[in-house]
């Protein structure tokens, strides 16, 4: 979905960072931006239909595109460090692609000179939601991989790729990461599983750990917590 600022006005924010709507009933919803800093006309936001969940039921239900939504942000501390000229892989689950896809996108129309390899794990072939967009980074852009990660594929979908949970994937096909940063946004089970084996079985240093833990309301609606 993308939503539009009130003229003239533009948020500031850095490739990672999310925002909070601010309900009537004084709850707030947290989504990442998918949008890059330098393509902010539009805020785009990866919003997955929960049903039961009041605030994506409102908003798939009724939203007509005038309605007024009040936000604030941004907000969040998994933005890429641009100090460091390390490697970088990126573990996505699910939607947790959406502030990976800002700061890839942010690394690339800067020409940053960055090694990236993308994991992007997910339960089906049709959860897959964008598969065009990072196979067309790899096509264009030597510096970049894309690795998708089916944990649970059905019989249609005819998958011949990696198969399992996507931090797994990561561990085999890097079994020493101690000269890399990895980027992980997903749930609370995959996030500290992932930086459980990074860390203690593939050596990466606790410190270029940084990850974006989607948690989840009583509602069954997504919020985060950053680390």
């Amino acid at each position: 979905m993308h939503f539009k600022l009130p003229a003239n006005e533009r948020l500031q924010f850095l490739a990672g960072q999310y925002i909070d709507f601010l309900l009537k009933d004084g709850k707030r919803r947290s989504f990442s931006m998918a949008n890059p800093p330098h393509d902010d006309q539009l805020l785009e936001l990866h919003i997955r239909h929960t049903p039961g969940g009041f605030f994506t039921d409102q908003l798939f239900s009724n939203y007509r595109g005038r309605e007024i939504l009040r936000l604030e942000g941004p907000l969040g501390s998994f933005y890429l460090r641009e100090e460091g000229d390390k490697p970088l892989v990126f573990v996505a689950g699910g939607t947790g692609f959406a502030p990976i896809k800002a700061i890839i996108e942010h690394i690339l129309y800067h020409h940053l000179p960055r090694e990236m390899v993308l994991y992007w794990g997910v339960r089906t072939l049709a959860d897959l939601y964008l598969p065009h967009l990072p196979s067309a980074w790899q096509q264009q852009h030597p510096n970049f991989t894309f690795i998708p990660v089916l944990s649970e594929p059905r019989v249609g979908d005819a998958w011949p790729g990696r198969t399992g949970f996507v931090h797994n994937a990561v561990v085999t096909d890097f079994p020493n990461l101690s000269g890399y940063q990895v980027y992980a946004c997903g749930g609370p089970a995959m996030i500290e599983t992932a930086k459980r084996d990074f860390t203690g079985v593939c050596s990466l240093p606790p410190d270029e750990f940084f990850a974006d833990s989607f948690t989840y309301a009583a509602e069954t609606e997504a919020s985060r917590s950053t680390s």
